[in-house]
C-alpha cells in the first residue's frame, strides 16, 4: 500500500472574454461516484453551455476518465486532465463549467482556459493525505492510560478512539511497519497487551504534521 493525496470539495469561477468557467473539484472514489457527481453538477449548473471534465477515480492514477462535452476535440477535457496528472492528485474529478459568452475562443484559447481554470480550482482546493497505516488495540490501566497518550503525542502515534470500563482501550494508528511492541513497551515499562487489527489508509489535511 502506497500514500496518496487527495482534495476536498472546491469552487472557483472565472471570466475569460465574456465566457465563464467555473471550476468545480469534487472527491470520487470510483466510477460509479464520478458519475453521481457529474450528475449533481450538470444538474446545479443545468443551464451551461457545455460541462466537460477530467477524473482520477482511483489510489492509483490507473483509472481516469474525461470529455469534451461537445467543445472541439482535445480542447478541454484533454487540457483538464493534463493540469489532474500534474497536481499528483488522485480520487478526484475536476468539472469545468462552460457559460457561453458570445466571443468565440478558437481552439488554443479554448486549451488555455480549460487548462488555467483547471489548475486553479486544483491549487485552491484544501488536500487531504492518505497514507497506509498499521492499525492496533491496545489496553491498560488507567494509570498507564495517561502516560501512554502524553507519548503518543509525542511519537507520532494517533490515537483513533477511547473506551473506559475496568481499564481502558485504545484504538490506535502508527506509521506502517513501526515496532510499536517495543515503543509501548518503553514508554509504559511493561510489556502491553496490544493487538494488531489491520493495515489502513488514515487520512489527515495536508497541513497537519505527519503522523
Amino acid at each position: 500500500m502506497t500514500g496518496f493525496v487527495t482534495a476536498r470539495d472546491c469552487t472557483l469561477e472565472n471570466e475569460i472574454k465574456r465566457s465563464r468557467f467555473i471550476a468545480v473539484v469534487r472527491r470520487v472514489r470510483d466510477e460509479e461516484e464520478l458519475f453521481s457527481r457529474l450528475g449533481e453538477i450538470r444538474k446545479m449548473y443545468s443551464d451551461a453551455t457545455h460541462v466537460c471534465y477530467a477524473a482520477i477515480f482511483d489510489r492509483t492514477g490507473n483509472a481516469a476518465r474525461f470529455s469534451d462535452d461537445g467543445e472541439p476535440s482535445g480542447t478541454a477535457g484533454q487540457p483538464i486532465f493534463e493540469a489532474l496528472k500534474k497536481s499528483g492528485l488522485k480520487e478526484t474529478l475536476v468539472a469545468v463549467v462552460r457559460y457561453f459568452g458570445g466571443i468565440k475562443l478558437g481552439a488554443g484559447g479554448l486549451v488555455r482556459a480549460y487548462s488555467s481554470s483547471a489548475s486553479e480550482a486544483l491549487s485552491a482546493a484544501e488536500k487531504i493525505v492518505a497514507e497506509p497505516m498499521d492499525v492496533y488495540s491496545l489496553k491498560t490501566d488507567f494509570a498507564r492510560a495517561k502516560r501512554f497518550t502524553a507519548f503518543a503525542a509525542r511519537n507520532g502515534i494517533s490515537i483513533l478512539s477511547t473506551e473506559y470500563s475496568s481499564e481502558v482501550t485504545f484504538t490506535l494508528a502508527a506509521e506502517s511497519g513501526r515496532n510499536v511492541l517495543l515503543l509501548l513497551s518503553d514508554a509504559l515499562q511493561a510489556k502491553p497487551y496490544l493487538e494488531f487489527i489491520e493495515t489502513r489508509f488514515i487520512e489527515r489535511p495536508e497541513k497537519e504534521n505527519a503522523l
